[in-house]
């Protein structure tokens, strides 16, 4: 078995453990105020959500700054580079499944006819998708100043839609979600 396979079978039951929890913990507490198991599943998406967001900020600034600095030092793409690259694009992924569930717990609770709820789908579909171009074919037999570059215009990208697709969204970028 490969590397790859071993790196998306780790993040997928990364995924699904994640999920689990948050979907077990809102079951087993509730909101306190006795409602519905639904709105404590969208409580612990929520906050789940907001926090590996964190998650991703911090792993596209490490992103940054290693091609950045290969760029510039002229260094070999290495192995380091590209396991950034799958964190970053994992991490990413993570971030639009649960973002995914959120959006469907929620339409269960308020319909699905929020529009900036959908704008905010389709601008974070495209970054996660962009954010998974490293893996290019196209890109993988280019000399190291190229795909240091390209990975780096990719996570810039990623970066400036994700800050558009959070400003569609009227609570922007609060530091905790609302309670």
């Amino acid at each position: 078995m490969t590397h790859r396979f071993w790196t998306r079978y780790v993040l997928g039951l990364l995924v699904a453990l994640i999920l689990l929890f948050s979907a077990g913990w809102a079951m087993a507490q509730g909101d306190g105020a006795g409602a519905a198991p639904n709105v404590a599943l969208l409580t612990a998406l929520r906050h789940t959500h907001s926090l590996v967001r964190w998650i991703v900020v911090v792993v596209a600034i490490v992103a940054l700054a290693k091609l950045a600095l290969g760029l510039v030092q002229k260094s070999s793409y290495d192995a380091l580079t590209r396991r950034i690259l799958v964190i970053f694009s994992g991490v990413t992924t993570l971030q639009w499944v649960i973002g995914l569930a959120f959006l469907i717990v929620l339409g269960g609770i308020t319909g699905f006819g929020i529009r900036h709820y959908w704008e905010h789908l389709v601008v974070m579909t495209v970054a996660l998708g962009l954010s998974h171009m490293h893996n290019s074919k196209r890109w993988r037999d280019k000399a190291d100043d190229i795909r240091y570059r390209n990975a780096l215009i990719v996570v810039v990208a990623v970066i400036v839609l994700v800050v558009i697709g959070v400003a569609l969204l009227p609570q922007g970028w609060r530091l905790f979600p609302p309670a």
